[in-house]
């Protein structure tokens, strides 16, 4: 995972201090501690420039849980003609899967719709890991828990815009690549215990995911989300 062509990384005194904090969190050995004020530093300074970020993630999540209501309701058929998918019924669950993650993506040129698709992408790959028939698939969606989504997809949303920005630093850090992708993991999973220990679940059951108040739910958690690494470096 690396940095988009032609990206160009935001500039400033905050944007210079996560760099060092690269550099620190390596000469740390990958701490816990040197991981947290790297990814505190990171949220600090991309906070500027992330509204365009939050308004795509939500639109990808909306179209998921929109989706995921309607399969509880009318079944994964009916579903796919609702959203304009007809055309995908009766193909295999491997089709299915595909053409769904298309339509959950925006599939811009924006690279944090790029990022929020990439999040959106490994999210799915996932949750249908496992599987292997309509009906397994029908029950993946109608089983999907909404403040759970919404927790599992930011969490992914926060790891890939990480490493968007830091993974060619973090590989030219390491000895091999190897050890790069050891400190990659250990990365996430401290992103992840973080967000699971500190993300607050609404108990989240009915809402129009189509409309405004639903993606505007969903940028408000995201930017819940980005406070709480804010929050942890507040407390170091």
């Amino acid at each position: 995972m690396g940095t988009s062509k032609g990206y160009l990384p935001p500039t400033g005194h905050l944007w210079s201090e996560s760099k060092r904090a690269i550099s620190s969190m390596n000469r740390n050995g990958y701490s816990s501690a040197s991981i947290g004020k790297a990814v505190s530093s990171f949220s600090k300074a991309s906070k500027v420039n992330r509204n365009q970020g939050n308004s795509e993630i939500s639109r990808s999540s909306s179209k998921v849980l929109n989706f995921s209501g309607l399969v509880r309701s009318i079944g994964l058929d009916q579903a796919l003609d609702q959203v304009g998918l007809g055309h995908l019924k009766g193909q295999s669950p491997q089709k299915v899967f595909e053409g769904l993650i298309d339509y959950f993506s925006e599939g811009t040129d924006s690279l944090q719709q790029s990022i929020a698709d990439q999040a959106m992408q490994e999210y799915m790959a996932e949750m249908m890991g496992s599987v292997r028939s309509k009906e397994e698939l029908d029950d993946a969606f109608a089983k999907l828990e909404t403040d759970l989504f919404i927790q599992d997809f930011l969490t992914k949303y926060v790891q890939v815009s990480f490493f968007t920005n830091f993974a060619e630093k973090i590989n030219a850090l390491c000895k091999d690549i190897g050890q790069a992708l050891k400190m990659q993991g250990r990365i996430k999973e401290f992103i992840r215990l973080e967000i699971a220990s500190n993300y607050t679940r609404d108990g989240m059951k009915n809402m129009d995911w189509r409309g405004r108040e639903g993606r505007e739910y969903i940028e408000r958690k995201c930017e819940d989300v980005w406070g709480i690494f804010e929050r942890w470096g507040d407390s170091e």
